[in-house]
C-alpha cells in the first residue's frame, strides 16, 4: 500500500527530535517504536488502522507518514497535540530567564517541549500501569494488556484496547497488585462512560478531581494525565521525587511538597514546562 507524507512545523525554538528520543525512552512493543531518530506508532483512524510515522523535518518541522490521505488528515492534529507544536515558548523562556534553577537549563534546551499524548485514555491507562514502578516495568504491563485486548494488525503491531474493552475485559494475571487492577478498571470505565473530559482543552481542575475520586487514583498520576493527555502547561506534580530532587538546595535538602509550591508560584502558568525542564 502506497503510503503518503506531509510537514507539520512548530514555533521555534523547537526540539522536535528530542522529544521523539524522549517518547522513544517510553516506547512498548508492539503499540510504538523509536529507531535512528524516528518514532512510530499504531493507531485506529477513521475506517483504518496501521502505523503513523514521524522524523524531524529542518529546524523546527516534523514529517508525519500515514496509510492513507484520510488518515493522514486525522493524523495531524494528534501530532500537532503530541509535539507541542502550536507552543509559543517565548512566555516561558522570558519568565524562566532569572531563575537561579531553571535558568541554566531553559537556556540550555530552550527548544524543550512537554510532551501531549496520541490518545488521552491510552495516555491514562498507561499512567495507571506505571504506579509505583519503574519506566521499564511499565511498559511491560502495558505490552501484556495491549496484546490480551487490543486489536493486532496485519503485517505486526497492536492497536491499544479503547476504554470500554478495558473496561469490561479480564485483568487478571497481567501482574497487576488487585489495587491497581480496580483503578485500571475504575479509570475505564469512568472515561468509556464520558464521566471525564480528557480531550486537549479540557478543564484541566474538573479532570483532576474526577480522576481523584476514583479510589487507586492519586494526585501524581491526575497530574501527570492532565500533563500529557490534556497539556495543561501549568499542571505540576509538586509531590514528584524528581522535582523535588531538583530543587534541593545546596546541602542536599528537598523541600517539603508545601515548600515546592512556592517555590514553583513564580513560574505560573507554566508549571508543567518547568516540570519537563527539572525532570531533564
Amino acid at each position: 500500500m502506497a503510503r503518503v507524507a506531509a510537514v507539520e512545523r512548530g514555533r521555534a525554538p523547537i526540539d522536535v527530535a528530542g522529544t521523539l528520543a524522549w517518547l522513544g525512552d517510553r516506547t512498548v512493543a508492539g503499540l510504538d517504536a523509536y529507531e535512528d531518530g524516528r518514532y512510530a506508532r499504531t493507531t485506529a483512524l477513521g475506517r483504518g488502522a496501521g502505523w503513523i510515522r514521524l522524523r524531524p523535518s529542518g529546524a523546527s518541522g516534523v514529517e508525519v507518514e500515514a496509510w492513507s490521505e484520510s488518515a493522514l488528515a486525522l493524523a495531524r492534529p494528534r501530532v500537532r497535540h503530541l509535539l507541542g507544536l502550536d507552543d509559543d515558548p517565548r512566555p516561558w523562556l522570558a519568565a524562566f530567564a532569572g531563575d537561579p534553577v531553571l535558568g541554566p537549563r531553559a537556556a540550555a534546551a530552550p527548544g524543550l517541549r512537554m510532551p501531549g499524548s496520541w490518545d488521552p485514555w491510552e495516555m491514562c491507562a498507561r499512567a495507571v500501569l506505571g504506579q509505583l514502578v519503574s519506566v521499564q516495568a511499565a511498559r511491560t504491563l502495558t505490552r501484556r494488556l495491549a496484546e490480551r485486548h487490543g486489536r493486532p494488525l496485519r503485517g505486526g503491531g497492536i492497536v491499544f484496547p479503547d476504554a470500554a474493552t478495558v473496561a469490561a475485559g479480564d485483568l487478571d494475571g497481567l501482574g497487576l497488585p488487585n489495587a491497581r487492577r480496580d483503578a485500571l478498571r475504575a479509570i475505564a470505565t469512568l472515561v468509556a462512560s464520558g464521566g471525564v473530559d480528557l480531550s486537549p482543552g479540557a478543564d484541566p481542575d474538573a479532570a483532576h478531581a474526577a480522576l481523584v475520586a476514583l479510589k487507586g487514583i492519586g494526585p501524581w498520576t491526575a497530574m501527570y494525565v492532565r500533563m500529557r493527555a490534556i497539556r495543561d502547561l501549568d499542571a505540576f506534580p509538586a509531590a514528584d521525587l524528581g522535582v523535588l530532587v531538583a530543587l534541593a538546595d545546596a546541602n542536599g535538602r528537598r523541600p517539603t511538597e508545601a515548600e515546592a509550591r512556592r517555590r514553583a508560584e513564580p513560574w505560573r502558568p507554566y508549571r508543567g514546562v518547568a516540570t519537563m525542564h527539572l525532570w531533564s
